[in-house]
């Protein structure tokens, strides 16, 4: 019960200053890693491609996948809930000053001031799982063959969902269910 509470005061924290949406969570996700050990950095790359899968925020579902992960079900309940209670909070209170001020200058200058953050927060969470999905560094180190750095299946398999997701912007799902389908027949 002690981690469950722990990880509830932790995703707290994270809840308060997630601003950009869910993928703003990866780098924290990082942190609670090097900081608890509850989990590694390779199932993060798992807690997001079942947070896309499943409906609703992948901010929340990332964090019911933490918190059952940490601590079961209720662990997953004081998780979730935990995570949603600062965001709840903040847009009561931002909708109202914001709707009330939304001419001031200097309220834009903040909004659009947050906007390059929650890009630096996505940016720095993709090349992460870049690394965690691409490079196998500890294979290198046991072979010492040049050719076992970088995961060829998986930057052929970028390449060609990049390009499909490009094609097929107004359909995403058709892109999740050729990655699930290649998921099983291809191992990475």
């Amino acid at each position: 019960m002690h981690n469950v509470l722990l990880l509830a005061f932790e995703y707290m924290k994270i809840g308060a200053v997630a601003i950009g949406g869910g993928y703003t969570v990866i780098p924290f996700l990082y942190y609670l890693v090097e900081k608890y050990h509850w989990f590694n950095v390779a199932e993060i790359t798992q807690m997001i491609a079942v947070s896309n899968l499943t409906p609703g925020p992948i901010g929340i579902n990332m964090a019911t996948f933490v918190g059952v992960k940490v601590g079961g079900i209720i662990g997953s309940a004081f998780t979730t809930i935990a995570f949603m209670i600062p965001s709840v909070i903040i847009i009561c209170c931002l909708a109202k000053f914001l709707k009330k001020n939304q001419e001031n200058k200097y309220i834009n200058f903040v909004m659009y001031g947050l906007r390059p953050a929650a890009v630096a927060l996505i940016g720095v969470a993709g090349l992460k799982i870049m690394n965690t999905t691409f490079f196998h560094f500890e294979k290198f180190k046991a072979a010492h063959n040049l050719f076992d750095i970088i995961s060829l299946k998986a930057l052929i398999l970028l390449v060609i969902f990049t390009a499909i997701g490009l094609k097929m912007r107004k359909n995403p799902m058709i892109l999740i269910v050729l990655a699930i389908i290649a998921g099983c027949f291809i191992k990475v």
